[in-house]
């Protein structure tokens, strides 16, 4: 409870993420299925074969992949564990 008062700390947030989600990713992303998508479809990311990590989706967001571009100069490290927590809660 204590670590909750230092500076810069705070517990990541899905309602965040989801607008972070919606601005810069759901041009290329669908969060859901049964909508077309020029990306791969992110529901379900976290309980793909093999399961990728936290840190496995921290890494691609700022460091981009294929042809998506790194969002790391754009998003500051807690937006991207707010848009983290928002990709943990699709199904």
């Amino acid at each position: 409870m204590i670590a909750m008062f230092w500076a810069g700390c705070r517990e990541p947030s899905p309602a965040e993420g989801a607008a972070l989600f919606g601005r810069h990713c759901a041009r290329c992303h669908i969060a859901h299925p049964g909508q077309a998508s020029p990306a791969p479809l992110l529901s379900g990311y976290f309980y793909r074969s093999p399961r990728p990590t936290v840190r496995d989706a921290r890494s691609v967001i700022r460091e981009g992949r294929r042809a998506m571009p790194p969002f790391g100069a754009r998003l500051s490290a807690p937006e991207v564990d707010d848009l983290v927590a928002y990709l943990e809660t699709l199904r």
